[in-house]
């Protein structure tokens, strides 16, 4: 990818968006609940995005899966637990593993779909 002020704009566009998504997800309910729907939710898309030839171009990439995923997960949001005095390790691994199979589910499921559409 080409590294141009569109591409730049875009991707700051698509962050703002999933950041705000993601803070208005952290109003309505509490941290830990948060931090899971937004990765699992953020790595899912991610997933979709990669999938689907329609977000192939730089700038649909640049905004939906760098921009808009990227805003939307928090891998700081779980980097924080890890200072947190009830640390768990074992819930941080199965929150990146889940995150990971979604990522891989909807990447599956995406270029079977999107197989389809083209036949």
């Amino acid at each position: 990818m080409k590294l141009a002020p569109k591409i730049v704009w875009l991707t700051f566009l698509g962050g703002a968006i999933g950041s705000l998504v993601r803070w208005s997800v952290g109003e309505a309910s509490d941290t830990m609940f948060t931090l899971w729907l937004v990765n699992l939710t953020g790595a899912f898309l991610v997933g979709v995005f990669n999938g689907f030839e329609y977000f192939k171009s730089d700038s649909r990439r640049a905004f939906w899966s760098t921009g808009f995923a990227g805003g939307l997960t928090t891998m700081s949001g779980v980097a924080i637990l890890l200072l947190a005095p009830k640390f768990d390790g074992a819930a941080i691994a199965l929150m990146i593993f889940c995150s990971v199979l979604c990522y891989w589910i909807a990447v599956k499921a995406s270029t079977k779909v999107n197989t389809k559409w083209k036949a």
